[in-house]
């Protein structure tokens, strides 16, 4: 019973993820084996799959985006010295200094790293299906390849920055 009680974080992250992986390796599956029959455009998916799929999605961009942006906040704070208590935000101090993307990797634990590896591996096979299948794939492959491109740019916003330069 103790191990259960040390590994319930763990259990529930790799709970979720099996769950986001299944559901959203079932919808690829269908819609990446279905061959148009003339009858309709796209493959028929069931609705609880459609719905579970898009919480699934949704979910684990929003709790990624998060812990990312909770966790470039605090490397941005400690490093300007900035008391927890004083104003944050743009034009605060502190706000526009540039982090070493090392600082926030090495806070980040390895239930979020799993995680931005899953959400960007199925995002990407899903993202890889909807350009080739075009048409012929649902509107559910539309929305989660474009949640997707959206999650990439924000995440390129933070990549992209300029280093803090040590001298």
């Amino acid at each position: 019973m103790e191990i259960l009680r040390q590994q319930l974080f763990n259990i529930i992250a790799f709970v979720f993820l099996g769950l986001f992986v299944a559901v959203w390796g079932s919808v690829l599956l269908r819609v990446g084996f279905w061959v148009p029959d003339g009858r309709t455009v796209a493959p028929p998916l069931n609705g609880a799959l459609v719905t579970a799929a898009g919480v699934l999605a949704t979910s684990l961009s929003s709790l990624t985006a998060s812990a990312l942006g909770f966790t470039i906040a605090e490397v941005r704070r400690e490093e300007s010295g900035q008391d927890t208590r004083r104003p944050s935000g743009p034009g605060a101090p502190g706000s526009s200094t540039a982090i070493n993307p090392s600082d926030v990797t090495a806070r980040l634990s390895g239930r979020i790293i799993a995680a931005i590896i899953v959400y960007l591996a199925v995002g990407l096979a899903v993202l890889l299906l909807w350009l080739a299948k075009g048409t012929a794939s649902t509107d559910l492959i539309g929305a989660f390849a474009l949640s997707l491109l959206g999650w990439l740019i924000g995440a390129a916003g933070v990549v992209f920055q300029t280093e803090k330069r040590n001298t």
